[in-house]
């Protein structure tokens, strides 16, 4: 693969993670059916039909914005095993801080947090 070749390839990926995160927010904010595609390439800074040749459908990108989501839980919900190991009810209140703090250190939509 040549060098202009990688590049492209590099700057498509990261036009896609671009993309889902985007979208992550417009599903979340909006729900799927007022959630427009158009709308987020907008602030992606692509064109609509880009978005859909990267993802095929606004049903291909909702499942990559899942999927993404779904692959960030680990990172917050694994408690250290120091924890784990005072039990149950340690844990989950570990769990609980550590939303709470996941969700204060997103400035959200409006930045009101």
């Amino acid at each position: 693969m040549t060098q202009g070749r990688v590049t492209r390839a590099t700057d498509a990926e990261e036009r896609r993670e671009r993309t889902v995160v985007v979208a992550m927010r417009h599903f979340a904010e909006h729900g799927y059916r007022d959630a427009h595609v158009e709308a987020i390439a907008q602030e992606v800074g692509v064109a609509k039909g880009t978005v859909f040749l990267d993802f095929g459908s606004k049903e291909g990108l909702f499942l990559a914005a899942y999927q993404h989501a779904v692959q960030m839980l680990p990172a917050w919900l694994e408690a250290p095993p120091e924890v784990v190991d005072r039990g149950f009810w340690d844990t989950l209140g570990w769990w609980l801080q550590s939303t709470e703090e996941f969700v204060d250190s997103d400035p959200g939509p409006t930045g009101s947090r």
